[in-house]
């Protein structure tokens, strides 16, 4: 997970979970509420064990990245470029699923587009 650093104090700490529901900065006590969490397209926010905001990737993106990638190795001609790229890229979906799920989210049933 990747913590969301507060933007007011110039990044100096992460935002924690306070008792009701916000966010707060250790350091200049600045507020954030989750519905002004912008993050990009495929980002999630989570909290850790730690109370600590931050971000991974949609464990249900990850998870459809870890499908297509594997179908791509196996596709792939053995002991090829092609092979190593795509097994590098499953690699890297399963690394993002595991974060998520790590920070506690859980994998959303989604529709397969392919």
């Amino acid at each position: 997970m990747t913590p969301i650093f507060c933007a007011q104090c110039g990044g100096l700490s992460a935002y924690r979970i306070r008792p009701d529901g916000l966010f707060d900065c250790p350091e200049c006590d600045n507020i954030l509420d989750p519905r002004d969490i912008d993050l990009d397209g495929n980002e999630v926010w989570a909290v850790d064990e730690t109370g600590t905001l931050g971000y991974v990737q949609d464990p249900a993106e990850a998870r459809q990245r870890l499908a297509d990638y594997l179908a791509d190795y196996l596709a792939d001609p053995l002991d090829s470029e092609d092979e190593a790229g795509s097994l590098n890229a499953f690699e890297w979906a399963a690394a993002d699923l595991l974060d998520a799920l790590h920070a506690g989210l859980t994998i959303t049933e989604t529709e397969n587009t392919k």
